[in-house]
């Protein structure tokens, strides 16, 4: 089953219809990806477009309208500087979504790597590596990622390096796992025997096979990247006022919960949108990639 479907991943002649194609078939698989689909794409473009479309500058304080309850000239209401709580989520989104993708790909570049070299080479290189993995995968992710933070200082750039520092054994242990099941298998051993090198082996075969494993993991890890971000945020240890990221926003909601019930509603509910969206669309990607996973 897994190499026809790696095959589709390596096919050089795979144009816009076979890929429209695809994206039909993975619609058509359940009602959930379609939500899902339309979910992240809302997601996407808010993250794109939410600066334009905001209608004020999210940091614009205007003390006159301060908590404001939704209107229609402040849909989401005013926070308690009176700004617009549309414009702060709006804008929150593109964050969100910015550090999350810095996070991940750190971490799969580092740990598809890793795993890879641990599962190809072996003996000693593949224990020293799943020693260190171990260390790390010890200790809970967010304290260890709020330790880190903690020492390093509080602000975004350091949430980043944290919270890849805690994301990448999962995709070390993952390539190893894979590495290790794929390089038993015949079209491994008939390449080995045809005399093919280890650099065509990895590039042709173990790569495209394993890529839809770090896939769906990418896209289930994208909802818990931007939730450990908020967390951190939450903390104190992640984006610092008056940066409207949707964590550090909950966290200057806290006193306003019988007063102002929208200041804490909308960015977490902003946030719970996001979550939910790219959990879906990993449930989905799952189904789609690996047939043997698919519902009945």
């Amino acid at each position: 089953m897994i190499e026809p479907l790696a095959r589709s991943f390596r096919r050089p002649g795979a144009g816009l219809g076979r890929r429209l194609a695809g994206a039909r078939r993975f619609v058509g698989l359940s009602r959930l990806n379609l939500l899902a689909a339309v979910l992240v794409g809302l997601v996407v473009l808010a993250a794109v477009f939410g600066e334009l479309l905001a209608p004020f500058p999210p940091n614009q304080i205007t003390l006159l309208d301060r908590l404001k309850p939704p209107s229609s000239i402040h849909l989401f209401g005013t926070d308690d500087y009176g700004r617009d709580l549309l414009s702060r989520v709006l804008t929150g989104a593109r964050i969100s979504l910015q550090v999350a993708t810095i996070v991940l790909s750190i971490s799969v570049v580092v740990g598809t790597t890793l795993g890879a070299v641990a599962g190809l080479v072996g003996g000693l290189v593949d224990e020293a590596i799943m020693r260190v993995t171990d260390l790390f995968l010890a200790f809970p992710a967010l304290i260890l990622a709020a330790a880190i933070a903690a020492t390093l200082g509080a602000d975004l750039s350091t949430t980043v390096l944290a919270l890849a520092t805690v994301f990448w054994p999962w995709y070390a242990r993952l390539v190893r796992g894979q590495v290790l099941s794929l390089r038993e298998r015949e079209f491994v051993l008939a390449a080995r025997v045809a005399g093919a090198r280890t650099s065509r082996i990895v590039r042709v075969h173990l790569i495209p096979n394993v890529l839809p494993f770090v896939i769906v993991q990418l896209s289930l890890d994208v909802g818990y990247v931007i939730l450990s971000t908020s967390a951190l945020s939450f903390l104190g240890l992640g984006a610092q006022p008056p940066t409207p990221e949707w964590g550090a926003m909950l966290t200057d909601a806290r006193g306003y919960l019988r007063d102002a019930w929208w200041f804490p509603t909308f960015p977490g509910l902003a946030l719970a949108f996001t979550v939910v969206a790219f959990n879906l669309l990993g449930d989905g990607l799952r189904d789609w990639l690996d047939p043997r996973l698919r519902r009945r």
